[in-house]
């Protein structure tokens, strides 16, 4: 039986150029780039959790900030993300 996979979209802001040259190589070994800093990925459970312990390695958490949201169903959306969030973000799907 195939594995559960879920849409993941991994939205990041980096300051630092060598990072998020080295972010960018991470995400492409899971993903597709969709815009400049946002990445698109269909992903089983055991994949997405790599590519959180990878980024978490490779981003500053001072002063970078990355959020990856898990597209589960038309319903339900989770998020995880390093540096600072709104009180007024809101998704839309």
């Amino acid at each position: 039986m195939k594995e559960k996979q879920f849409i993941v979209l991994i939205i990041y802001d980096i300051v630092d150029n060598k990072t998020r040259s080295r972010m960018v190589k991470c995400l492409e070994q899971y993903g597709v780039r969709v815009q400049k800093s946002v990445f698109e990925a269909l992903l089983t459970e055991v994949q997405y959790r790599k590519l959180i312990r990878e980024s978490q390695r490779i981003i500053n958490h001072q002063v970078d900030s990355l959020r990856v949201y898990i597209l589960d169903d038309v319903v339900n959306v989770y998020t995880w993300g390093i540096g600072e969030r709104k009180e007024q973000d809101c998704i839309i799907l």
